[in-house]
């Protein structure tokens, strides 16, 4: 990327430069004053921008463009033209003469240098942006699978222990999640098929589990169908209902999750018994969920800027999270 810039910087310099010599050849201009223009035309776009311009020395660089053309027409007078007398520098004429030859391509150098250098400047911040970015999304993605893992592992050690009859196809049911966390979630999008068929998995995981300890509803509504979503999106809220009923003190829990797909969008709507702890605030209770809501919140941040909605809440013994995310289509 900064060769890319440098390149591109320097094809301006050399653009400028032919242009200029161009002009000068068109206006009749000898071999003399064409050298003449061209070493301030290679201080001003070599030394006076980077060095001054770029380094916010504007009085230097103002003062070193003027001091150039200054000198220029005293090189014109004397040694071009051969006026060496004192006096002709005194007279209104020279200058006027003299000086717009040397005055207007050298600000049209400035400006167009310049401008050039800024727009180079400016793609170059918002390439950096996006790689930062994307490393970022990369690093939140590898944590959220061991995360997630590490839960339902415990879960499963939990069952062996007890020489449950489900850890069979609990384990099966983990295979068939760890299949799509590791193979199929390395794209920026993912068909909305897919999340949802790991979603159906991770819930029937889940309901295994729980052993019908209380109301547990899962429903889709919506076409997903030719639509994308970036991959583990949703997961992180729906865990998170899991986790929270699972350590909740009620004993009838209550688990709800809503998918509704639109045409441009999905929405994600769901409510789970809650227990607040004794002497824990509202915003520490809504931090309680750990790496993956932190880490989902930015990803969100990153992939959905302004393509989001995300209102989490807690109740009574409940606790609510209504996502919604405009999605892409083929």
């Amino acid at each position: 990327m900064m060769i890319k810039k440098v390149k591109s910087s320097q094809l301006i310099n050399v653009a400028l430069i032919i242009g200029n010599v161009v002009y000068a050849i068109l206006d009749d201009a000898g071999l003399g004053e064409i050298i003449n223009l061209l070493w301030i035309l290679l201080l001003t776009v070599y030394v006076f921008i980077p060095g001054f311009f770029h380094e916010k020395k504007y009085v230097a660089f103002t003062g070193s463009i003027i001091g150039s053309i200054v000198l220029g027409v005293i090189v014109m007078e004397v040694f071009i033209e051969g006026d060496a007398e004192l006096y002709m520098f005194f007279e209104l004429w020279t200058w006027i003469h003299e000086m717009p030859f040397l005055l207007w391509p050298v600000l049209f150098t400035a400006l167009i240098k310049v401008s050039g250098d800024l727009l180079i400047n400016q793609d170059n911040i918002i390439e950096m942006e996006r790689k930062r970015a994307e490393s970022e999304i990369r690093f939140l993605k590898s944590q959220l699978s061991p995360h997630m893992l590490f839960n339902n592992l415990n879960n499963i050690y939990s069952f062996a222990l007890h020489q449950s009859k489900e850890t069979p196809t609990l384990l099966l049911k983990l295979a068939d999640i760890m299949r799509y966390m590791l193979y199929e979630t390395q794209e920026e999008q993912v068909l909305l098929t897919k999340e949802l068929t790991y979603v159906d998995n991770y819930f029937e995981f889940q309901q295994l589990q729980l052993e019908n300890r209380g109301e547990l509803r899962y429903e889709k509504i919506g076409d997903p169908t030719n639509k994308f979503i970036s991959p583990m999106m949703l997961i992180c809220f729906i865990e998170n209902c899991f986790k929270h009923a699972a350590a909740s003190t009620i004993d009838e829990l209550k688990i709800i999750i809503q998918i509704e797909i639109t045409e441009d969008s999905i929405n994600l709507f769901t409510e789970n018994s809650y227990t607040k702890k004794e002497g824990e605030d509202e915003e520490e209770a809504l931090q309680e969920s750990g790496i993956g809501l932190a880490n989902i919140k930015r990803r969100l941040e990153l992939l959905y800027p302004k393509r989001h909605t995300l209102i989490i809440k807690e109740l009574t013994n409940l606790y609510i999270v209504n996502l919604t995310i405009e999605l892409e289509q083929t």
